[in-house]
């Protein structure tokens, strides 16, 4: 085995962070035989992908920014917002760099990166409202900050371990997992990858070595019986190496040489690109005794909410003029839908895919009905919740990785369950699109086009499977930019009626909660908990998941304040609070 040469020790600290640790290539044809992998772990950037920066990103990403503040009724400063983001960008780095000195560091969740980083120098309101869309936000920033070229060789790569029956995984730190995907995908490579684990999914960033064990364990491998490839000595070699991998390699890239500080782990195999790498994965299996085929072996705490900004003064928010703001449920108030009979089908065919990928393949028809028994545990757990004595649990959402590796995978083979948890965003947003044919409700856009021409904010409480998948469904409904704080409760990590789901979405307005108006179709979960969260003027519509005699008996409690039939009815309690003529009948 060769190892590249280790760098002297810099004589004085201040050199650490500018002193460069050359790590030089293995000559073409040398190098160590490595043993045969049972399973191929990539990094994303360096590996897969290698980056060009784009100098415009930041003014791109500002001028978004400022749309989407304008949807909350908050004009922004373009100069202070750019500024913000190219100051926070250069401090994440930082922080990053720390963090690879750590043994077991957690990834930052979207809406810290956001608020703590990117837009620190924002106003309060502006960040409270943003972080609302903090995912959304890091994915536009991944495709923005740089353009992403395929790396030569990683294709062929690719072919050759699905030819040889070795599952591959992504392993990466990443801000927005949803946006490499994406990335993959359009470059053809995404169905070659039975697991994709990022960072900010999974709430731990490498060198965290649980990152590694994630994909190992998925694939039904033990760490011992990979290879990890990376690009970098002090996230990438050292998670190798307190993995325990069977061979830790890397492809060179720009940030190679440069690590924040000496590393004293080095890589088994060191290659300029990955087009060196398949010529010693032939090699590997070649020794293997003949066999070209390996076969596999048988067989999350709710993010932060918006809770403080709730504790405002009302003499801080009593400063800007008395206007109505309104809050509006999704299902049931903006979108109205039928279930659709092919949800399980559907599910079941991804499920069977990500089953054959990972090496332990099921039957469509077994998939099937781990959907189907999964989906009523799901509800189960729901209503237990929902009774449960304990305020602090009693509205907690379940998270993604438990309803598809707990809930749906509990009777699958115990690798499938492990890759659904780390697939279970994605799955969420799946099913999300298929599990129902939504449209919108009749005089719903009406409400919110309405009070947008009338520069009123228009904010969204949902409890939803994926916040993500409802976003999508505003865009096609043509509305999304027309939406300012918008609180999911899959985002949020709790459900309607508890408090803290519309206190994320209060602490996006500059409003007083007194003068918002929130509408929504049930008694308990919109009546009562927007009642329990101080929003002074609360209407229930018919025609929702509750009965007409569930709302009346709500608006008897003091519960809600209005009982209507249609969404632009509202618009008639919001023109008499501009003090502006009713519009003409609809």
């Amino acid at each position: 085995m060769t190892t590249a040469p280790r760098s002297p020790q810099p004589e004085h600290p201040l050199e650490l962070a500018r002193t460069p640790l050359s790590v030089e290539p293995t000559a073409a044809g040398a190098g160590p035989v490595l043993p045969a992998p049972r399973a191929l772990l990539l990094d994303f950037g360096g590996v897969v992908v290698t980056t060009a920066k784009r100098i415009s990103w930041a003014r791109e990403l500002t001028q978004s920014l400022v749309r989407r503040a304008r949807a909350a009724g908050l004009a922004l400063d373009p100069a202070l917002v750019e500024s913000s983001l190219r100051t926070g960008r250069a401090a994440l780095s930082l922080w990053k760099n720390a963090a690879s000195r750590r043994l077991a560091p957690r990834e930052l969740a979207s809406a810290e990166i956001l608020t703590d980083f990117l837009l620190s120098d924002l106003p309060a309101p502006a960040r409270a409202a943003l972080a609302l869309d903090a995912q959304a936000i890091l994915a536009e920033m991944a495709i923005l900050v740089a353009d992403h070229h395929v790396r030569p060789g990683v294709p062929e790569l690719l072919a050759t371990a699905r030819e040889h029956g070795i599952p591959c995984a992504i392993v990466s730190n990443a801000h927005s997992g949803r946006a490499h995907r994406r990335i993959l995908a359009d470059a053809g490579l995404a169905e070659y990858f039975g697991v994709q684990i990022y960072s900010d999914e999974v709430g731990i960033r490498k060198p965290h070595p649980d990152m590694i064990r994630l994909a190992t364990g998925a694939l039904g491998v033990r760490p011992e019986e990979a290879w990890y490839v990376g690009d970098t000595l002090d996230r990438d070699v050292v998670a190798g190496r307190r993995a325990d991998v069977g061979a830790v390699i890397i492809t060179r890239d720009r940030r190679t040489d440069t690590p924040p500080f000496p590393i004293t782990d080095r890589p088994d195999l060191v290659l300029e690109t990955p087009e060196g790498l398949l010529d010693h994965l032939r090699a590997a299996l070649d020794q293997a005794d003949g066999s070209s085929a390996p076969q596999t072996a048988g067989g999350a705490a709710p993010g932060e909410t918006a809770q403080t900004a709730a504790n405002l003064s009302a003499s801080a928010r009593g400063s800007a003029p008395r206007h109505p703001a309104l809050l509006l449920d999704h299902g049931g108030v903006i979108t109205t839908s039928t279930p659709n009979p092919e949800r399980d089908r559907v599910i079941g065919a991804r499920i069977v895919e990500i089953s054959r990928a990972i090496g332990h393949p099921i039957g469509q028809d077994t998939a099937e009905q781990a959907m189907r028994e999964g989906w009523e545990l799901f509800r189960a757990v729901k209503r237990s919740r929902d009774a449960d004595a304990e305020p602090g649990r009693r509205h907690r959402e379940i998270a993604p990785a438990t309803l598809w590796g707990d809930l749906i995978g509990a009777r699958l083979p115990d690798p499938l369950r492990a890759a659904l948890r780390l697939e279970a965003p994605e799955l969420s947003h799946l099913l999300h699109r298929i599990k129902n044919h939504p449209r919108p409700r009749a005089g719903a856009l009406e409400l919110i086009r309405w009070a947008h021409e009338h520069g009123i904010v228009v904010g969204i409480v949902s409890n939803t499977i994926s916040g993500r998948g409802v976003r999508a469904t505003l865009e096609r409904y043509g509305i999304a930019d027309l939406i300012g704080p918008a609180a999911y409760s899959d985002e949020i990590g709790v459900r309607k009626p508890g408090g803290e789901i519309f206190e994320a979405a209060l602490a996006g307005l500059e409003t007083d909660r007194a003068d918002v108006l929130y509408v929504g179709d049930k008694a308990l979960n919109d009546g009562r908990g927007a009642r329990e969260a101080g929003i002074g003027t609360i209407c229930l519509l018919r025609g929702g998941k509750d009965s007409d005699d569930a709302l009346d008996a709500a608006l008897a409690a003091g519960h809600a304040d209005h009982i209507l039939d249609r969404p632009d009815e509202v618009i008639d309690l919001l023109a008499a609070r501009l003090d502006i003529p009713v519009p003409d009948a609809r």
